[in-house]
Formats: C-alpha cells, sequence, structure tokens
C-alpha cells in the first residue's frame, strides 16, 4: 500500500453463513479521490461499504483504512481508526428530535472534550460548509430531503475525517436537487481534500462526480470492472458494463 493510498481491500470475501455474497475483491483509493462503487440490485455494493467501515466482518482478506487493518485491529485501535473516517448513511439517518445543530454537535461531544461553545461554532461552521446556514436550529422534518443529506455530510464532516463514505446520497431526490449535492460533494473534494467513496447506482451522479468506479456484479460475485466511467461506457470488454453504463445519457464532469 503506498503513500498515495488511503484504503485498500485485501483479498477480501464477503458472506452470510454458507452465501457468498462476493469474493476476491481487490481494488485501492487514493487520497483526496472520488471513489464509486456501482452495481446492479443485489452485487454488495451497501455490503462492502459495511465492511470498509467495520460493521461487518470479512470471511477472508483484509481491509487497510489510512494504513491500518480495520479487521485485525484490536477493539481501542479500532476506534482510532474509525475517527479517521465519516458516514453518511442513506437516507441521512438524522435524529428527528434534535435540531441540526444538536445531530452535527454529536460526534464532538462524544469523541472530544471540546467545551460546548467551540461545539457549537465547529458545528455551524461544518453546517454553512454544505450550504445550510440560517438552518441550524431546525428539526430534520422541518427541512427537504436534499437538505437533511447535505446535514447528514455536515455531521460525517465534523470530525474531520480522512474519508467519507456515502451510501447512495442520491438516493430519492429530484434532478437538480441531485445535481446541487454533486456539486456540494466536489467542491468539498477540491476544497478540503477529503477523500470520497460514495456507494450508488445513478448514472447522472456517477459520471458528474467519479474520478474512478468500480463495478460489483451479482452474477459474478465479484469486480467486473474498475476505470473512468466515461472510459469504461465506451471501451469496456465486457457486454454487462457497457449496457449498464450505457442506460441514459451521460453527463459531463462538473469538475
Amino acid at each position: 500500500m503506498s503513500t498515495k493510498e488511503i484504503l485498500q481491500v485485501s483479498d477480501l470475501t464477503m458472506a452470510y453463513g454458507d452465501i457468498i455474497i462476493a469474493e476476491n475483491i481487490n481494488f485501492s483509493v487514493k487520497k483526496g479521490e472520488i471513489f464509486v462503487i456501482l452495481g446492479g440490485s443485489g452485487c454488495g455494493k451497501s455490503t462492502l461499504m459495511r465492511h470498509m467501515i467495520g460493521l461487518e466482518k470479512p470471511q477472508l482478506g483484509d481491509i487497510f483504512l489510512c494504513h491500518q487493518s480495520i479487521v485485525t485491529a484490536s477493539y481501542d485501535e479500532r476506534l482510532g481508526i474509525l475517527q479517521d473516517i465519516g458516514v453518511m448513511f442513506q437516507g441521512g439517518a438524522l435524529f428527528g428530535s434534535m435540531s441540526l445543530l444538536e445531530n452535527v454537535s454529536l460526534p464532538l461531544e462524544e469523541f472530544t472534550d471540546l467545551p460546548n461553545n467551540a461545539i457549537q461554532r465547529i458545528a455551524t461552521d461544518k453546517l454553512h460548509m454544505v450550504g445550510l446556514q440560517g438552518a441550524e436550529h431546525l428539526l430534520p422534518a422541518e427541512i427537504s430531503g436534499g437538505m437533511q443529506k447535505r446535514a447528514a455530510i455536515a455531521r460525517a464532516m465534523v470530525l474531520d475525517p480522512q474519508i467519507l463514505f456515502l451510501d447512495e446520497p442520491s438516493a430519492g431526490l429530484d434532478p437538480i436537487t441531485s445535481a446541487e449535492l454533486d456539486k456540494l460533494i466536489v467542491n468539498l473534494a477540491n476544497i478540503l481534500g477529503i477523500t470520497f467513496i460514495i456507494v450508488s447506482h445513478e448514472l447522472a451522479s456517477i459520471y458528474a462526480i467519479a474520478d474512478r468506479v468500480i463495478m460489483l456484479d451479482k452474477a459474478a460475485k465479484t469486480i467486473i470492472a474498475e476505470g473512468k466511467p466515461h472510459y469504461l461506457r465506451d471501451n469496456a470488454d465486457d457486454d454487462r458494463v457497457r449496457r449498464f453504463l450505457q442506460q441514459g445519457v451521460a453527463g459531463e464532469r462538473i469538475h
């Protein structure tokens, strides 16, 4: 694993009991990259993300986050590694009884000894960074789905992680709101140098934001393509890859 690589998945097998979801999974992600995991329903995209953030244990193989194995780490080591990542789950997973500011403040309260005024200031700054200035004291039910996704990204960013994992960030959003979220992700990657690892099947977003993708296939139970999405769309040797990536009109990159 080179110094440019911030995540490496090595010979990974994901299984539930005797049922293999995917095997022989090998790839790495470079620092500052927007890396997208794509594929059809049931191919193991979200399962792979759960393995990478330590919620699932692989049957075989290893996963290195910031040059440390999350698979063989002790409990205390794992807690330290996980503070280098932030996660936005599908739907945002905000606490409905808490304001946006309280939601974003929560990781700081849990994992730091900062005084309350510093926590409030940092959380407010992160909300402003995602375009939610003036919405700090609103509840999740009082804002749109797109704003909820932005607030969830702010919460995932609040500990200044090196890697942000986003699970289907565009799911349920209209095309205009989805495009605005894509621009936010690209801006955050460019300005802050954050590495994004994103699970998505939304082709417009994939073409707009991805530096590189891998494609999982349910039947093959492994990765069947890796590279730049536009290149794979036009040049992949595997018909399954070309068909998947040619389902819609490919947009142009926004960075």
